[in-house]
């Protein structure tokens, strides 16, 4: 075991419950995946997986005690790492970003360019998801070292702060509401799919039965381009819906429910210097936007 990379590349496969899996994560070839994965059995003196015949990998009893004992140094390497980084007073290297595709695009990249051109020794590295990962900074190194959601209760192993609290409404095509004449019992509600059976973040408002959300997408930009093309109605972020001029808020034109933006960080980052200077940045740039993420912005209703 005095190959670091000999036990990532196991925990790889591990995860991926194959070896073609296992290389797609490492970025590798999986012939040498396999290849190195035959040595480190060698080394060990023991077979640690059964190889099954549609191509999968199942740990046998000696590979599920190597797997515990990798997990345990896998943690002590990931928090040596946070140290290290935590120590990083330079205003160099790269920053990795987690965020939702509706809060890149809308918040984060309006003022982007203005990190760039400020600190011009600092790359992102922005990863952007439909699901909220959590998990994913804290393997830092592995997936980010920043994360940006809407939440109303951030895991306690994260620091950082409360941007704004995002407001969410109902919006549809102008359009779209002059044909329906702004009656909402006419109007096809759509919503994000995250595969269960119900609409999702955050639910309709109450008086509008399930039973009308006729279309789901599982991409929040395309949800909104739905809405722009007069497909129907849905819930949008007030920071997307109404800095449209082509939407407008579904009468009442109500706010329907509220969630908390956090910027965070693990605590153990928070005091590295290229960490430091995007938190603070993003929260700066970020004041002129939050009426319009807060919803204190709605389009004049023609």
């Amino acid at each position: 075991m005095k190959n670091w990379d000999d036990i990532r590349i196991f925990l790889a496969v591990v995860r991926g419950g194959s070896g073609a899996a296992g290389a797609r994560l490492m970025g590798m070839d999986q012939s040498t995946v396999s290849r190195r994965l035959k040595s480190f059995e060698a080394k060990l003196g023991a077979r640690v997986f059964e190889r099954g015949t549609g191509g999968g990998s199942s740990l046998n009893a000696a590979g599920q005690k190597l797997y515990e004992t990798a997990l345990r140094m896998e943690q002590d390497v990931i928090e040596l790492d946070r140290r290290l980084a935590g120590q990083d007073q330079q205003l160099s290297g790269t920053i990795r970003i987690s965020i939702a595709d509706s809060l890149s695009n809308h918040l984060l990249f309006p003022v982007t360019a203005s990190f760039l051109q400020r600190y011009p020794g600092i790359n992102l590295r922005i990863r952007t998801s439909l699901k909220t990962r959590y998990d994913e900074i804290s393997q830092r190194g592995l997936e980010a070292d920043v994360v940006l959601r809407t939440s109303d209760n951030p895991p306690e192993n994260l620091v950082g702060r409360r941007l704004a609290t995002a407001a969410f409404a109902a919006y549809a095509s102008r359009a779209y509401l002059e044909s329906c004449d702004g009656r909402t019992e006419r109007m096809l509600w759509m919503n994000l799919d995250d595969g269960s059976d119900g609409p999702v973040w955050p639910r309709l408002a109450p008086e509008i039965p399930d039973a009308l959300c006729r279309l789901r997408v599982d991409s929040v930009p395309s949800l909104l381009e739905a809405v722009r093309q007069g497909v129907g109605a849905t819930i949008l972020p007030c920071f997307m819906g109404d800095a449209d001029p082509g939407l407008a808020r579904v009468p009442p034109a109500e706010i329907v429910s509220r969630r908390d933006f956090w910027l965070l960080t693990h605590a153990d980052l928070r005091y590295t210097a290229r960490i430091r200077a995007f938190l603070d940045h993003l929260n700066g740039a970020l004041v002129p936007f939050r009426d319009l993420v807060e919803g204190r912005k709605p389009q004049p209703v023609m």
